[in-house]
């Protein structure tokens, strides 16, 4: 009984002084790709047949990854790609977070971008591209909208080659009409990317941008750019971030609410 009413005084006085208490992240899924064909092509849907593909390759867990083959600039270079995967968050969201471990075999960027990750809601704007910037190695944001015009967030920590590397990325759209949209990056922890003053969607419909405009999905994509990719084991959560392990990541935490009406038992 003494230790329920030390610890419920303890708690009190964390709330009530503001400090924040951490949560961790509400995950929608983890796709580790150690499944069979079959379960994997039940939870995503491909626009080429083999290429993404499981792979025993290599693996960050378990058995399996997910290869990706890139061999040049769509248009340019014959079978170059173009090739996604689809898979909706559980919900549509005002943000979505992801966490993902990636293995660059000798991989060299395209120098318009090599396309890795995208988020968005079917028939509808903005569009957030993740993507390898410019020749660089380095993870950017590309947001693709008729109306505001499309932009680039450019990175500056380069994604190592050759080893297991831990990317994040946090999208939060803004509130209709204003500029307090969020784009966040994180490469094995290191903070990069945080842009907090963004106008991404409108607040009226403009060309299919609009106060509704949300995340829906993500796409897992195969466009410009030379050398293999491997991915292991994704994850997406629509209200905090994910880290890299099992522990929360450093700053993932929010003041609480006053509270009102307790009582210590």
């Amino acid at each position: 009984m003494m230790r329920r009413f030390k610890l419920g005084v303890v708690l009190l006085c964390l709330l009530l002084c503001g400090i924040a208490v951490p949560a961790h992240a509400t995950v929608d899924w983890v796709e580790d790709f150690d499944v069979s064909d079959a379960t994997f092509w039940a939870r995503w849907s491909e626009s080429c047949q083999s290429n993404p593909a499981l792979s025993t390759d290599r693996a960050h867990s378990g058995t399996k990854s997910l290869k990706l083959v890139f061999t040049g600039r769509v248009g340019i270079n014959p079978g170059a790609g173009g090739c996604y995967l689809d898979r909706n968050l559980n919900a549509v969201s005002d943000t979505a977070y992801f966490r993902v471990w990636t293995y660059q075999v000798n991989f060299q960027a395209d120098s318009v971008g090599t396309k890795m990750f995208k988020f968005g809601q079917d028939a509808s704007y903005p569009n957030f591209w993740w993507e390898m910037a410019l020749s660089s190695e380095a993870m950017m944001m590309a947001v693709t909208t008729p109306d505001p015009p499309s932009f680039n967030i450019f990175a500056s920590v380069t994604i190592p080659q050759n080893q297991w590397v831990c990317l994040e990325g946090r999208i939060t759209m803004n509130t209709p009409g204003v500029a307090d949209g969020i784009v966040q990056s994180w490469v094995n922890g290191v903070a990069d990317l945080n842009r907090t003053n963004l106008l991404l969607r409108n607040a009226v419909l403009t060309q299919k941008n609009g106060p509704n405009s949300r995340i829906q999905f993500t796409q897992i994509y195969i466009q410009h750019g030379v050398g293999t990719l491997y991915y292991d084991d994704y994850a997406v959560s629509r209200d905090a971030r994910i880290g890299c392990g099992g522990t929360l990541p450093v700053g993932d935490t929010t003041p609480p609410t006053a509270p009102s009406s307790l009582v210590a038992q």
